[in-house]
């Protein structure tokens, strides 16, 4: 018996009674449902061993909802560059359904035996689903290339309303011309008070005094005790 079958709190032939029929992808759009038609028992194993001992490894809608968004990910990677708005929304959906926080580390530390990218990457496309479906930025000016895209989320509202200005929003906006727009605003220098500075080192040089007369204390007991010591 594998490690995975004998893991506490799943079952793998649970998990393979999930039929791939019976799992609705998330994009069920008739051209692509005919490459859906089997769980691996890779994945099976996976889960298993990734979700050992928690909430989501007995409960059968989230582990369909971790298939479903395999395969809706993989899928929609594997075409035309746009479609990462559409792996952003799905991990996103994803997210929801995990509810503690040992399920997203667990999920984000295996992350790549789900998915063909990293986590830093799905990190990226999960803020750039956010940024359009929060309304901030419309899904027809997203830049080409979901990095050009991430670029446009690290701005705040003003800024990303300047880089409309200069033709930064919009499927041409490329990932360098935005991060030079972003090296090139001018954010207002933090407020210094030199008033509380200078009484705060005023206090720093009356406790080095203090610790130094202490310190020369300490220094003058300690040779009068050494000078006892030898006497005996």
């Amino acid at each position: 018996m594998s490690k995975a079958n004998s893991t506490r709190g799943i079952s793998l032939r649970a998990l393979q009674g999930l039929d791939a029929d019976e799992i609705q992808p998330s994009d069920a759009r008739p051209s692509e449902l005919h490459e859906l038609t089997t769980v691996s028992s890779e994945t099976l194993e996976t889960i298993a061993s990734v979700f050992s001992g928690t909430d989501l490894a007995k409960d059968e809608g989230r582990i369909r909802i971790i298939l479903d968004t395999q395969r809706a990910v993989t899928s929609a990677w594997e075409k035309a560059a746009r479609s990462f708005l559409e792996i952003g929304r799905a991990l996103n959906t994803l997210e929801n359904a995990l509810f503690s926080r040992e399920e997203k580390n667990r999920l984000k530390a295996s992350f790549e035996r789900f998915f063909p990218f990293s986590e830093p990457v799905a990190s990226q496309l999960r803020r750039i689903a956010s940024m359009v479906d929060s309304g901030r930025i419309s899904e027809t000016l997203l830049p080409g290339s979901y990095s050009a895209a991430y670029q446009l989320t690290l701005l705040g509202p003003e800024e990303l309303e300047a880089a409309r200005e200069k033709g930064l929003v919009g499927p041409s906006a490329s990932r360098s011309a935005i991060i030079a727009f972003r090296k090139s605003i001018k954010r207002p220098a933090s407020h210094v008070d030199f008033a509380a500075l200078v009484t705060e080192a005023r206090r720093l040089r009356s406790t080095r005094r203090q610790m130094l007369e202490q310190l020369v204390a300490i220094r003058k007991r300690l040779r009068e005790i050494d000078e006892l010591i030898g006497d005996e």
